[in-house]
């Protein structure tokens, strides 16, 4: 199969760490909003339902002799940060989404009672479905996971196709829902918030003379845009040491998310309008505000990385390849249990 070229012209950097903000805004920091609101009285959203009537099919992986089955109180949301500065402004036909810079997962284990995050390199070679131009299906390839965004419409189309690729990179694991933000989403995010306070770890001055390592520096929307976004010529270059950036700003912005939560009962509520211009959602918001009202005193384990290698391909691009036995150890503790 021809290889297509979109990549080698645009190779923007992800920034969208901020995408994750959105959900921690409704699983995390919004957990004093909801404490609140149940303590005043208010009626409680209505409860996730039967697990067992919405998974209608199995998940198994074979492992060592063993067999796993997907748990049925595990929900996971994956977050798309989307290089792309209109939701849905795809080229011709079927192809021109923008690519999937920023890929996470949210893991909501009501069995365990916490809520996981699993960071994926936008780099890692996956299994990915390729569209023709009138949109049906030409096959697939290994390629890179944020090119799975590419194909299909720039939205729901596109969307489901990256969460396939996910799926297939994690042994065919289930994924409930997906929530995509698109370029403009993190200046807006930012700017609503008020602004992020970090404590530079790099020497980033090449970038703004005031950013060098050790400063204090708070971001604006178009500051917290290019810390979260550039990869090249800043520190040792690679999307490994950006990824670090974004989570230094994520858990900043949780920080804030949760004072001003707890500040103004009608803060989320303002957010998410904020931000809705620049979301595509495969999730109700009643259904996000039930998953956070029942994950409200749920623990947060540290942030999960898939450990792999990264190398540069015959064409000059990066490429992270996972390892596989690590990667399928960190799928069966998040997702399954041994059945035999």
């Amino acid at each position: 199969m021809h290889k297509h070229h979109h990549h080698k012209t645009r190779r923007l950097t992800p920034f969208q760490a901020i995408l994750v903000i959105v959900l921690a805004a409704a699983v995390l920091g919004a957990a004093y909003y909801f404490a609140q609101r149940a303590e005043e009285g208010s009626r409680k959203p209505d409860p996730v339902g039967d697990a067992e009537a919405r998974h209608a099919y199995d998940v198994t992986i074979e492992h060592e002799g063993h067999t796993y089955r997907q748990r049925s109180n595990v929900t996971s949301i994956l977050l798309l940060g989307i290089d792309q500065d209109e939701i849905g402004a795809t080229g011709v036909g079927q192809r021109g989404g923008g690519q999937a810079d920023f890929l996470r997962l949210v893991v909501i284990d009501r069995g365990n009672k916490t809520v996981s995050q699993l960071a994926i390199d936008r780099d890692t070679m996956a299994e990915i479905t390729i569209l023709g131009v009138t949109g049906n299906v030409a096959g697939t390839r290994t390629d890179n996971i944020s090119l799975s965004h590419y194909f299909g419409d720039g939205k729901e189309k596109s969307c489901e196709l990256t969460r396939e690729a996910v799926s297939k990179l994690l042994f065919g694991t289930r994924i409930d829902f997906y929530l995509a933000m698109n370029l403009d989403g993190v200046n807006a995010f930012t700017d609503a918030i008020g602004g992020v306070t970090v404590t530079l770890e790099d020497d980033l001055s090449s970038l703004n003379p005031a950013w060098t390592k050790g400063a204090e520096i708070t971001l604006d929307g178009d500051g917290a845009e290019t810390f979260v976004r550039t990869r090249r010529k800043v520190s040792d270059g690679t999307n490994a040491s950006r990824m670090r950036r974004q989570q230094q700003y994520l858990s900043e912005a949780v920080k804030i998310l949760a004072d001003k939560a707890q500040e103004d009962t009608d803060f989320i509520g303002h957010l998410f309008d904020t931000l809705n211009p620049y979301l595509v959602s495969g999730i109700r918001r009643d259904r996000l505000v039930s998953e956070a009202y029942n994950a409200r005193g749920y623990t947060r384990p540290a942030t999960r990385t898939i450990p792999g290698e990264h190398k540069v391909s015959e064409d000059g691009f990066m490429q992270f390849w996972p390892d596989e036995k690590a990667l399928k150890e960190t799928v069966l503790e998040l997702f399954f249990q041994q059945v035999k």
